[in-house]
């Protein structure tokens, strides 16, 4: 019996795993990570997070002042991309031509302490040959702000 475990054991350290690399267990401490703990989003983290899509969307969506976004956003999302294309308009943003200066008609998908994802109604300007849109948008508190991490549409709907 000892021999057929002993056998297993060999079988299972040597024989590769379905990525073709063979799989290597040492004696060590293991670590347990426990999954982030959702949190309720605040009253005051709301107002702050509307004051940024209201400030975000304005200018870099719309594309009314896309470089006003530049601190608005996270190093993530300005990664592949300089100051001097914000400027211009070559941001990593789909662009919308989104209706009204307030853009707090959004649904709360996740919240943890320092992160919060949510989906983001706009309706489009008069005049636009565009329907409604739903947007993906991951914030970020970084040094106590609220920041995009990452906006993406969703969904945009016929007229």
């Amino acid at each position: 019996m000892v021999l057929v475990g002993g056998v297993v054991a060999l079988v299972v350290e040597l024989v590769p795993n379905r990525h073709g690399t063979a799989q290597h267990f040492t004696s060590g401490r293991i670590l347990r990570v426990a999954p982030e703990r959702q949190v309720p989003l605040t009253a005051r983290d709301r107002r702050a997070i509307n004051v940024v899509l209201d400030r975000f969307v304005g200018s870099v969506v719309t594309r009314r002042d896309p470089l006003a976004g530049w601190p608005l956003a996270t190093r993530r999302l300005r990664d592949d991309s300089t100051r001097a294309e914000w400027a211009r308009g070559d941001v990593p943003v789909y662009a919308y031509p989104a209706r009204g200066p307030e853009f707090h008609e959004w649904v709360l998908d996740y919240s943890f302490r320092n992160s919060v994802g949510l989906e983001l109604g706009v309706q489009p300007r008069r005049g636009a040959k565009i329907g409604n849109a739903a947007f993906e948008v991951d914030l970020k508190r970084i040094d106590g702000r609220w920041l995009v991490d990452s906006i993406y549409p969703r969904a945009i709907y016929p007229r």
